[in-house]
């Protein structure tokens, strides 16, 4: 006889996370809402050089949730390698009678809350989506692990309902200050962008003029409370670090210190703080006019999100 399911605050907050993000996988629950066990399965696993499937009760939780209808699992399509073709973890995401249970339990409007009925969305807007929850889960996590909070979040699916647009010289229309999502940290103001391999170059120069627009624009302040912010981008791994790195740096002819970059295989509770990387040193071929080709080469060097403080550092 199987057990009755009784719902429990773990279960409210499994659905807020899915609120906040749109799209996430039972491993992103796990580092979200089992943070401390997760770890310590994790450390055994990798120095066993097995996979973690642990906490197993993440599972039975989401699979409870889903038999009374408040997530839906999402199959994703097949991912395919040179040589491999495997199936794709689902992820998940709120309904209807989930949005209406969390706006109950937690006292948030209905028509502030998203969830999955709203729209539909083609399977490589769900990827660029899930990598959004992806970020988010692997920050909130680390952030929970070392006595800290994720303040000021965002995704786009809010931030494209009311945001600002910037005018920039030689660009024929205005041009739209929509990052993949915003938080702050210690008072600094944060835009991800979640660059899947797709974005042309073109599309990526005048994402770092839009910015740097915007960061000389009074609009900067009076939304977001600060007078400066630094652009967090992550990509695939491989050669496309250096390629927008390079693109961002001709935008800005020279070092563009409010970037940093981070390949999407860091995206993880272990790495999220300590591996990104920044510009370190900018170079020019000789003779070079400003808005002459080619781009100019760029050095990164390591970077961290935050510093930690000595009780993070003992804990």
């Amino acid at each position: 006889m199987a057990r009755p399911f009784v719902l429990t605050q773990r279960d409210v907050d499994i659905l807020q996370s899915l609120s906040q993000v749109r799209y996430l996988t039972i491993q992103h629950l796990q580092w979200l809402h089992w943070t401390t066990r997760w770890r310590e399965h994790e450390r055994v696993a990798r120095e066993a050089g097995a996979t973690n499937r642990c906490p197993k009760q993440a599972y039975e939780r989401v699979a409870g949730l889903a038999e009374r209808g408040l997530v839906v699992r999402i199959q994703r399509t097949a991912d395919r390698a040179v040589t491999v073709y495997r199936r794709l973890a689902h992820c998940l995401s709120l309904t209807a009678a989930g949005a209406e249970l969390l706006a109950g339990e937690r006292g948030i409007a209905l028509e502030e809350i998203w969830y999955h009925e709203r729209s539909t969305r083609a399977a490589l807007t769900l990827e660029h989506s899930l990598g959004i929850g992806a970020f988010y889960a692997a920050l909130c996590s680390e952030l929970v692990f070392r006595g800290r909070s994720l303040e000021g979040w965002a995704a786009d699916h809010l931030l494209s309902a009311d945001y600002d647009s910037v005018v920039v010289a030689g660009v024929g229309h205005t041009l739209p200050i929509i990052p993949d999502a915003t938080f702050t940290l210690d008072g600094q103001r944060y835009f991800v962008e979640i660059d899947r391999g797709t974005t042309r170059l073109e599309q990526w120069r005048k994402k770092a003029l839009a910015y740097d627009a915007y960061g000389r624009d009074p609009r900067l302040p009076e939304r977001y409370g600060v007078s400066r912010a630094i652009v967090l981008v992550v990509m695939p791994p491989g050669p496309r670090m250096h390629v927008i790195a390079r693109t961002v740096a001709g935008v800005h002819q020279g070092l563009a210190p409010s970037y940093r970059f981070l390949a999407e295989d860091r995206v993880h509770p272990f790495s999220i703080r300590r591996r990104w990387q920044r510009m370190e040193r900018v170079t020019f071929a000789p003779g070079r006019r400003p808005g002459d080709s080619p781009l100019p080469s760029v050095a990164l060097a390591d970077a961290v999100l935050w510093a930690p403080s000595p009780e993070e550092q003992s804990s």
